[in-house]
C-alpha cells in the first residue's frame, strides 16, 4: 500500500480521462486502481530512498503534502508507457530535483525542528568571553 499518496490524490491532482487512458487496458471505462497503485508504491520507494539519506524516520512524513505532490507527479510520469509529454516530464524533472534538494537539506521537512541525539558522556562547559572575535576586531 502506498505511504505518500492514494488514489484520491492522484484524481484531486489529474484529469480522471486522463487516469482512465492511461490505465484502463481492459476497456472498461474506468480507472485501474491496482496499476495506480503500483506506480504510487514505486514512487514511494523512491522518496524512501532520498529522504533516508536525511531523516531517520521516514514514516513521520506520511501525509507530507509536499511529498504527496512529488509522489503523485512521479506516479503519473510511470503510468505512460511511451511518448511522455513535455508537461508530464517537466514535473517528473520538478519532482526529482525537489527529492534531490531534501536530501541535500535546502529543502527540509521537519521545518528545521530534527531532533538531534542525546550524546551520553558529552561535557558541555562555559569558558571566558573569546579574546578575538567579529565583534571585539570591529574597525580594524
Amino acid at each position: 500500500m502506498a505511504r505518500f499518496a492514494s488514489l484520491a490524490d492522484m484524481q484531486a491532482r489529474f484529469e480522471e480521462r486522463d487516469l482512465v487512458q492511461l490505465t484502463d487496458e481492459a476497456g472498461t471505462g474506468a480507472i485501474d486502481a491496482d496499476r495506480v497503485e503500483k506506480a504510487l508504491v514505486s514512487a514511494d520507494q523512491l522518496i524512501i530512498g532520498y529522504i533516508a539519506a536525511r531523516y531517520k524516520v521516514v514514516s513521520q512524513f506520511e501525509g507530507h503534502e509536499l511529498l504527496r505532490d512529488i509522489a503523485c507527479d512521479y506516479a503519473f510520469s510511470l503510468l505512460w508507457r511511451s511518448d511522455l509529454p513535455d508537461w508530464a516530464q517537466s514535473r517528473r524533472k520538478d519532482a526529482l530535483a525537489r527529492l534531490g534538494d531534501i536530501a541535500k537539506g535546502v529543502i527540509k521537512l521537519d521545518e528545521g525542528e530534527e531532533q538531534a541525539e542525546a550524546r551520553p558522556g558529552a561535557i558541555l562547559i562555559d569558558g571566558p568571553p573569546r579574546r578575538f572575535s567579529r565583534q571585539s576586531l570591529d574597525g580594524y
